[in-house]
């Protein structure tokens, strides 16, 4: 997956605060995960949404820090509970 693909489908419209509530259910962020997995939130006026998230480290030091990054988020049922047509 490329980090800088411009394509991050609805992820701008998703407020953080949803977005970290997504993230939450995810596991742990360690070196022992997938490097990408999804989770999916309601938001209000949107629907429901799978956010895709990359699994991202830092160095600290001689310590390594893992974390989740949202990359990507795509609608799944609009706010009437109408799948979305269509999308890739």
């Amino acid at each position: 997956m490329d980090r800088f693909k411009s394509d991050r489908g609805i992820l701008g419209k998703v407020p953080g605060e949803l977005i970290s509530r997504a993230m939450g259910a995810l596991p742990k962020p360690d070196a022992g995960q997938p490097e990408a997995i999804t989770a999916e939130v309601d938001v209000p006026d949107i629907g429901r949404v799978r956010v895709r998230c990359q699994l991202t480290s830092s160095r600290h030091h001689r310590g390594r820090n893992w974390f989740w990054h949202a990359v990507h988020a795509e609608l799944l049922d609009g706010p009437d509970g109408e799948a979305e047509m269509g999308g890739g």
